[in-house]
């Protein structure tokens, strides 16, 4: 966070660093949500408990889910504590904002990211590569959640990219929230969770080609 605010501080020759502390306040979340979470099924290969998971005859969708509560309420935690520590190294006001709403924007962000890490760790079942994988995701979501810039400032296909990915609605709404116009805050933060379903439900169809492929061949591993 100190090297990319100071970094726009230059860059961009303004004292008004709210805009990226926020952004980059909401990606300090990457490490749980995304390495840590992106990394769930691969440690079960390595703990010898991804034979039952794949072999028991349960629901899924209860398992999946399970994996992402803690990561989501820690994750609030951390950019809660990175939103005011950097207010407080770069002096962003925050007496203006609504403090409820950006709690809720922060748990919307972090329910999204969380499910959007179990997505990626399905993967983890597919290829032997997924720290590369959770690696490219982490730059993505650096680049194209408006974090570092704004999405209009990204070509068509940058823009379509980022609205598939988590936290740039929160990112947006948080922003709207220190800008006062606070219009749209429900529809973003609405959408986000939206997205975050959307993640589940990819997740749990991943989950299910990739159990019924490892019943038919009788191994664990499709790479």
């Amino acid at each position: 966070m100190i090297f990319y605010c100071l970094l726009a501080s230059y860059c961009f020759r303004t004292n008004d660093l709210s805009r990226w502390v926020v952004g980059n306040a909401f990606l300090m979340c990457t490490n749980t949500c995304v390495f840590g979470l992106g990394g769930v099924f691969t440690g079960e290969r390595y703990n010898g408990r991804l034979r039952s998971i794949v072999a028991a005859p349960c629901a899924k969708l209860p398992l999946v889910l399970a994996s992402g509560v803690f990561p989501a309420l820690l994750a609030s935690v951390t950019v809660a504590a990175g939103l005011a520590l950097g207010g407080l190294l770069f002096g962003v006001d925050f007496s203006g904002v609504d403090i409820g709403r950006a709690a809720l924007s922060i748990l919307c962000a972090m329910v999204s990211a969380s499910c959007f890490g179990l997505f990626i760790s399905v993967f983890g079942l597919l290829t032997d590569s997924i720290h590369m994988v959770l690696n490219v995701t982490s730059y993505l979501l650096l680049i194209f959640t408006g974090a570092e810039f704004p999405v209009s400032q990204l070509p068509a296909a940058g823009q379509l990219l980022s609205r598939a990915l988590p936290l740039t609605r929160s990112i947006e709404a948080m922003n709207l929230l220190f800008s006062g116009g606070g219009a749209r805050f429900p529809a973003l933060l609405l959408g986000e969770l939206a997205l975050a379903a959307v993640y589940v439900l990819l997740a749990l169809a991943v989950f299910r080609s990739v159990e019924r492929a490892c019943r038919r061949s009788g191994k664990l591993d499709l790479f």
